[in-house]
């Protein structure tokens, strides 16, 4: 009898060592499973509301400075190109084919003073043409990020290529002729709200040398 009690002693024993260790190792297996690290998971620019495929932006822009475009003969009698300050409004459309990369085209039209070859007058031009973006801002954004979401913010490298028509006012003596144009520049858009924002360009543009309006992304 005493043998026997002996027994149940030791295996009592065994078995409340047994479940201590395991009530342990299960509360340090919680605690390393606390305190493991989240992977991180990288934004892309669809989530951040940046440039994608299919994003849609139209801007309509004041021209600061403007230029006739080039053209053997302007429409004042003037060789050459011309440089001054007309007033006059842009509009671009631009349609998204890559993250980094958008097509569009413009249309523009303005009057006033208009310079052309050296020479100004007044009458008014119209501009058409076609035009690409490269979104460098997206692009860094998606490879080093940023600190500002691309869905707010957008640099861009623009580039252009159309015609310039130029039409002189009346009892000029001139006759309504086109000139070329091609040029690129610096862009800059924030948006406010998720569809709308400012924008600004400088450079060679379109129409102008300085633009800055109002943004729509669709």
């Amino acid at each position: 009898m005493k043998k026997l009690m002996k027994l149940f002693t030791v295996l009592a024993i065994v078995m409340f060592t047994s479940n201590t260790f395991a009530s342990e190792l299960g509360l340090k297996m919680a605690n390393l499973n606390l305190y493991a690290p989240a992977a991180k998971s990288k934004k892309s620019s669809s989530s951040s509301g940046g440039i994608e495929k299919g994003t849609m932006q139209l801007d309509v822009s004041f021209n600061l400075g403007s230029h006739s475009g080039f053209g053997k003969k302007s429409a004042f009698g003037f060789g050459g190109v011309g440089v001054g300050f007309s007033p006059g409004v842009t509009v671009n459309f631009d349609y998204a084919v890559h993250s980094y990369a958008s097509v569009g085209g413009y249309i523009g039209f303005g009057g006033g003073g208009v310079a052309a070859g050296g020479g100004k007058i007044k009458g008014a031009y119209i501009g058409i043409g076609a035009r690409g973006v490269f979104h460098i801002y997206q692009l860094i954004s998606d490879k080093a990020g940023t600190k500002v979401d691309p869905g707010k913010l957008d640099f861009y490298f623009p580039f252009h290529v159309g015609a310039t028509i130029l039409i002189p006012g009346k009892n000029t003596g001139g006759k309504t002729t086109a000139g070329a144009t091609v040029g690129g520049g610096l862009g800059v858009r924030y948006y406010f709200t998720k569809n709308l924002g400012i924008v600004s360009e400088v450079g060679w543009l379109e129409l102008a040398l300085f633009k800055v309006g109002f943004s729509f992304k669709f």
